[in-house]
């Protein structure tokens, strides 16, 4: 996944904010969601942070596995900037919110039939390893920025953020 150039100045824009730092910021996610599947949807660049620009946010957090609350705030930045390679790198023992989303990726996909408890177990480094050397990626269970990129396009993935912030199925 390419980095995107971005400005210097990334200040937190949330619903109700208008002007040239959220037109930058529109800009930049229509680039980010085109990098990430082709027929990607494309918010008007208009200045105005309001409700569509608030759930094309939300659609990106779910895709980037971050926290979805449609503010761009620094992990939003830097996931529409740097792509997959700005997601942390996971392994065994690994917990928080982002491997519980790590692991309902994996579930929907088919790689993993465990908790989904946050944790990355066993269970889930397995489920890992199979969705990587299924993917022709090298399987050692780690989720890196390549398996991060492998998983964000995912079409399982995609699917699901859509129909959670779009409708459909």
């Amino acid at each position: 996944m390419t980095a995107i150039q971005c400005p210097t100045f990334k200040p937190t824009l949330r619903l109700g904010n208008n002007g040239q730092d959220v037109k930058e910021m529109q800009k930049r996610l229509n680039q980010r969601l085109a990098t990430i599947y082709s027929t990607a949807l494309e918010i008007d660049v208009d200045g105005d942070f309001g409700a569509g620009t608030e759930t094309a946010v939300r659609y990106l957090q779910c895709l980037g596995f971050i926290n979805a609350s449609g503010v761009t705030d620094a992990a939003t930045w830097n996931f529409i900037c740097n792509g997959a390679a700005s997601l942390p790198v996971l392994k065994l023992n690994s917990s928080g919110s982002v491997v519980k989303s790590l692991q309902e990726a994996l579930s929907g996909a088919g790689f993993y039939n465990g908790a989904i408890d946050g944790v990355l177990g066993a269970k889930s480094v397995q489920a890992v390893k199979d969705f990587q050397a299924h993917f022709g990626l090298v399987a050692d269970g780690v989720v890196g920025a390549k398996s991060w990129d492998a998983l964000i396009k995912l079409d399982s993935h995609v699917d699901s953020c859509f129909a959670m912030y779009y409708g459909g199925c």
